[in-house]
């Protein structure tokens, strides 16, 4: 065993023996767990924290573990393909819309007086836990107030490190969307009504809210749909009055927007990624719009290969797949965080630039994507392929 790993073990259980959730299991399981990698350390934390890669024995992947504290993944929402015929099959209360942000959510939580941001995955965020003052400045004495809380949101904009989607109304840089407080550590999120009275005593923005809506009404939220496709907006997440279901539903617009972006890094993404927008762009499309024409297609097509041109002369002229970044930090610390993040996941990146403006420290930087170079160069080169 190596010393990394034994120090793993040694901090794990450090961590066990004061994480009630953690002993509703024995240490060996866990032990057992970190040898297999289906838990792992985080890197680079002040407290010891261990994070879920897949679920495990009634824990959902993303939950993090630390002393005293366990942050439970966020919840997988499911999707409606069909407003019509989904709301009134599961819902029979009133409920709520908000809208979906297109971004990436992260908890914010403290432990320690240290305030960090959580990925989806149970990664520390170096960008989200470095921008959130600037967005949430009463978030400090949120968690002093409400420490059996942790708060969800969306980080979107053109400025954020991961996404290549945002809404069309932020222009530069990015911004912060509370969208749901969870009870920590059953994993609870607080019923809609609750948490808008704790959002707006608190300032926290947060996404466009439309409702009460009634199950047996769907024109009014398909007006909502109609409205925010025409302003390229991603969709909605439906709410139950009181907590309990809750659904979502993009835009046609989101979709194909969606495979506009990911369409250059095909050797990057599974096969089924493009079936599914599709198959979901069909549906959402028939429903708002009343039917499918061929200037529906005719714009899928003009999305789609639009930006193709440029990316298969920069290939073939040996050039790779790459994918441009401009962020904002707070502090250096932070900007070195983030780079440790991708070197540990394994993203490729430079940085092309770095300068002090305006307080913020602003960084150019690409990704590098060297399967999906691979996958267009191999095709232009004349390579055969067996399909």
């Amino acid at each position: 065993m190596s010393d990394s790993s034994e120090t793993a073990l040694e901090r794990l259980k450090g961590v066990y023996f004061r994480n009630e959730q953690m002993r509703r299991l024995p240490l060996e399981a866990w032990e057992r767990a970190l040898q297999a990698g289906k838990l792992r350390a985080l890197a680079g934390t002040k407290h010891p924290l261990f994070r879920l890669r897949r679920d495990f024995r009634g824990f959902a992947a993303g939950t993090v573990f630390g002393p005293g504290i366990t942050l439970p993944g966020f919840p997988h929402i499911p999707r409606l393909f069909r407003l019509s015929t989904g709301v009134p099959r599961y819902f029979r209360k009133p409920f709520f819309a908000e809208e979906k942000i297109e971004g990436y959510n992260v908890r914010l939580f403290r432990i320690g007086g240290e305030i960090l941001a959580l990925t989806r995955r149970g990664f520390i965020c170096p960008f989200a836990t470095d921008r959130f003052p600037d967005f949430l400045p009463d978030l400090p004495r949120f968690l002093d107030d409400h420490p059996d809380l942790c708060v969800c949101a969306e980080v979107a904009g053109p400025g954020n490190p991961f996404v290549g989607e945002w809404p069309p109304y932020i222009r530069e840089d990015v911004r912060f969307f509370v969208f749901d407080l969870m009870k920590v550590p059953e994993g609870r999120l607080l019923p809609p009504e609750e948490k808008y009275a704790l959002l707006e005593a608190y300032g926290f923005p947060r996404p466009e809210i439309h409702g009460p809506f009634e199950p047996g009404a769907p024109e009014p939220l398909l007006d909502l749909l109609r409205r925010y496709e025409a302003e390229g907006r991603e969709g909605v997440v439906l709410k139950e009055s009181g907590g309990g279901t809750y659904l979502k539903y993009a835009t046609p617009a989101s979709h194909l927007e969606d495979l506009r972006v990911v369409f250059p890094y095909l050797g990057d993404v599974p096969p089924e990624y493009l079936t599914h927008r599709l198959v979901r762009y069909v549906l959402s499309r028939w429903e708002l719009a009343g039917s499918l024409s061929g200037e529906e297609w005719s714009e899928v097509g003009r999305r789609l290969l639009a930006p193709l041109s440029e990316l298969l002369r920069r290939v073939d002229e040996g050039e790779p797949v790459t994918e441009a970044f401009r962020l904002r930090f707070r502090t250096e610390r932070a900007l070195r965080a983030l780079l440790a993040h991708f070197r540990h996941a394994r993203v490729k990146v430079e940085v092309r630039k770095v300068e002090e403006k305006e307080g913020y420290l602003v960084v150019e930087l690409i990704k590098i994507y060297p399967r999906a170079t691979a996958f267009w160069k191999q095709k232009l080169e004349g390579f055969a392929v067996v399909d």
